[in-house]
Order: structure tokens, then C-alpha cells, then sequence
């Protein structure tokens, strides 16, 4: 296992490779209705975020629906 830095939401963070968009959302224990993940500026399916791993110095966005009124 090797260490990676990866940027979520704007911010540094070191995660041990291999780590899925799955793990991730775990690691920072985010509930993953109503989210959505765009990797590299690319939106990914929810479908593959389990099989969706991240490489040193990706850049990660997590986005959540907050319902409001």
C-alpha cells in the first residue's frame, strides 16, 4: 500500500492507495444519497464509484443535495 495526496472539496488529503470513490465517501463518512462525485472534472456514475480509484494528485469534488426552504 502506498500513500497518495488527493484534493477533496479544495482540500489536501493524504488517503492509502488504492482507494475507491466507495471508500472515500466512507473514509469521510458522508451519506451517499443525494451526492454526486465529479473526479478530475469529470462527473462519475454512482454505479462506478466502486470501481473508480484514485491516483496521486487527483482532484476530487463531492457535491450534496441540502433540501431547504
Amino acid at each position: 500500500m502506498t500513500q497518495i495526496k488527493v484534493n477533496v472539496n479544495n482540500q489536501p488529503m493524504n488517503v492509502i492507495s488504492p482507494i475507491s470513490l466507495s471508500e472515500l465517501i466512507a473514509l469521510k463518512k458522508l451519506n451517499d444519497d443525494g451526492t454526486a462525485i465529479a473526479r478530475n472534472a469529470a462527473i462519475v456514475s454512482k454505479t462506478e464509484w466502486s470501481t473508480t480509484y484514485l491516483k496521486d494528485n487527483d482532484t476530487v469534488d463531492i457535491f450534496t443535495l441540502v433540501a431547504g426552504g
